[in-house]
C-alpha cells in the first residue's frame, strides 16, 4: 500500500512537470486551479473509501461474507448517484471556483480547458474509491499497487504523446488523465470480479432496502463533515495563493505535489492499520489492537524521518524536474523548508486517521477536524498574514504556517481519543 499510495500523486505530478517545462506559467498556473476543485470534488467523497474499509474489515472479523458484499453494493450505489449529479451541476462547479480564485484570464482559460475534460473522469474516480476500499479490506493489496502502477504508466505515456507529439498542452494532460482513470476502473473491477464470485452478491442485490443503508450513511455522514471541512484549508491554500500572484498559485502547486507523496505514503501505512485494527476490533481482540497501533506508528514515523532526509537533500533537485521556469523555481524553493519539516508535523494525524477508520469511529474523526480547521487553521492564517502585511514578508508564509499548526492539531486531538480503545 505504501508502494501504490506513493504512485497515486503521479498522476498529478506528471501533468505539473509536463507543463512545467512548457514556456508559459499560466498553463501550468491554470491546470493546477482546475486540478484542485476536481481533486477535492473526489477528496469529498473519499468517506466512500474509508467507510468502505473499515466496515467491511470488522464485517471479515465477524466472519460476514453476506455484509461485505452488502457493503460493496452500498458504495458502489452511492458513488453512481453522486457522480451523476456532479455532471449536472458541473458549469456552476468551475465558475464557482474561477470567480473565487481571482486568477487573471490566461489562468481561467486554462483552468476552464483542462476542468471541461478532466471532470468526466468523475465517474471513474468515485466508483475506483469504492473498489479500493472494498479491496483493500479483503487484503487485495498487490493488485491495488500493480493496478495503480499501470493507472500511472498510461497517463505517462499519453502525456508525452499528446503533448509532445499532438502540442495539445492543456488538453492533452487532462485526456490522458481521465483515459488513465478508466483503464484503473477496468483493473479493478477485474480483480472485484474474481472476489465476488465467491461471494453472495445476486442473494444481497435482492434484499437490497433502504433501511440497509443507514449505518453506512451515517459513517459517511460524519467522514463527509470531516473532508469537506480539510478540503476548505488545502482549496484555501490554492486560492489565496492565486490571489498572491501567478508564481505563488504555481509553486504551491509544486509544493502541494510533495504534500500529496507525503500523505499518500504515510497512508500506506495508515490503510493497512485501517484493516488489522478493524479486524482486530471486530473479533472483539483489544491486545491486537494496541499492538497493530503501536507497530503502525513505529513505521510511520521511520517513514516520516525517511521523507525529511529525502526533502532536505533533494528539494531544490524536486522542483527543478518539475518546472525550468525560473521565477516559479524561486519561490518554490523560498517554501521548501516547510515541506521538509511538514513530515514530522502531519506523520500522527495520518496513522491515527487511519486507526479511527478502522475503529468505524468517524464522529472522532469529524470533531478532530472541526477544530484543527475552524479553530485552529484559519485564526492562525488570519494573524500570521497581518504579521506578513505588518512586516512586509510574503503573505504565503502564513498559508503554510497554518497547514502545519491544523496538521498538529489533528494529531493531538486524536491522540488524547484513542486512549478510549486501547
Amino acid at each position: 500500500m505504501i508502494v501504490s499510495n506513493i504512485t497515486t500523486p503521479l498522476l498529478g505530478i506528471v501533468d505539473t512537470s509536463i507543463l512545467g517545462h512548457l514556456p508559459h506559467a499560466h498553463l501550468l498556473a491554470g491546470v493546477a486551479l482546475a486540478n484542485t476543485v476536481i481533486t477535492a470534488i473526489v477528496w469529498m467523497f473519499g468517506f466512500l473509501r474509508m467507510s468502505t474499509t473499515g466496515l467491511t474489515a470488522q464485517a471479515i472479523g465477524k466472519n460476514n461474507s453476506q455484509q461485505t458484499t452488502q457493503l460493496l453494493v452500498q458504495g458502489l450505489s452511492i458513488a453512481l448517484l453522486v457522480s451523476g449529479l456532479l455532471l449536472l451541476i458541473q458549469p456552476w462547479l468551475l465558475q464557482g471556483a474561477l470567480w473565487f480564485a481571482q486568477a487573471d484570464e490566461k489562468v481561467n482559460q486554462a483552468a476552464s480547458v483542462y476542468f471541461a475534460i478532466r471532470i468526466y473522469a468523475i465517474p471513474a474516480s468515485l466508483i475506483n474509491l469504492v473498489l479500493v476500499g472494498w479491496l483493500l479490506a479483503h487484503g487485495k493489496t498487490k493488485a491495488i499497487m500493480l493496478a495503480q502502477i499501470g493507472i500511472n504508466l498510461v497517463n505517462v505515456v499519453l502525456d508525452l504523446v499528446l503533448v509532445y507529439g499532438f502540442d495539445l498542452a492543456v488538453s492533452g494532460v487532462a485526456w490522458a488523465s481521465l483515459t488513465a482513470e478508466y483503464f484503473g476502473l477496468t483493473i479493478y473491477l477485474l480483480v472485484g470480479n474474481k472476489t465476488l464470485v465467491k461471494t453472495h452478491l445476486p442473494k444481497v442485490i435482492q434484499q437490497i432496502q433502504l433501511s440497509n443503508f443507514n449505518h453506512f450513511l451515517a459513517v459517511n455522514r460524519d467522514i463527509l463533515i470531516r473532508t469537506l471541512v480539510l478540503e476548505s484549508a488545502l482549496v484555501f491554500l490554492t486560492f489565496q495563493g492565486a490571489r498572491i500572484g501567478v508564481d505563488v498559485l504555481a509553486a504551491n502547486a509544486l509544493l502541494m505535489n510533495f504534500l500529496l507523496l507525503i500523505s499518500l505514503g504515510l497512508d500506506g501505512i495508515a490503510y493497512a492499520a485501517e484493516v488489522q485494527i478493524g479486524k482486530s476490533y471486530g473479533a472483539q481482540d483489544r491486545t491486537k489492537l494496541k499492538q497493530n497501533y503501536l507497530l503502525g506508528m513505529r513505521l510511520s514515523v521511520g517513514l516520516a524521518l525517511v521523507y525529511c532526509i529525502v526533502f532536505a537533500l533533494f528539494d531544490q533537485q524536486i522542483i527543478a524536474l518539475m518546472t525550468d521556469i525560473d521565477s516559479i523555481k524561486t519561490t518554490a524553493n523560498t517554501f521548501s523548508f516547510y515541506i521538509i519539516l511538514l513530515p514530522l508535523t502531519a506523520v500522527w494525524c495520518f496513522l491515527l486517521d487511519g486507526v479511527f477508520i478502522g475503529l468505524a469511529d468517524s464522529k472522532s474523526m469529524r470533531n478532530s477536524m472541526l477544530v484543527s480547521v475552524i479553530v485552529v487553521f484559519f485564526p492562525v492564517w488570519f494573524i500570521g498574514n497581518q504579521l506578513a502585511l505588518a512586516y512586509e514578508l510574503n503573505q504565503n508564509h502564513a498559508l503554510w504556517v497554518a497547514i502545519h499548526a491544523m496538521m498538529l492539531t489533528r494529531g493531538i486531538t486524536l491522540a488524547r481519543k484513542i486512549t478510549v480503545y486501547i
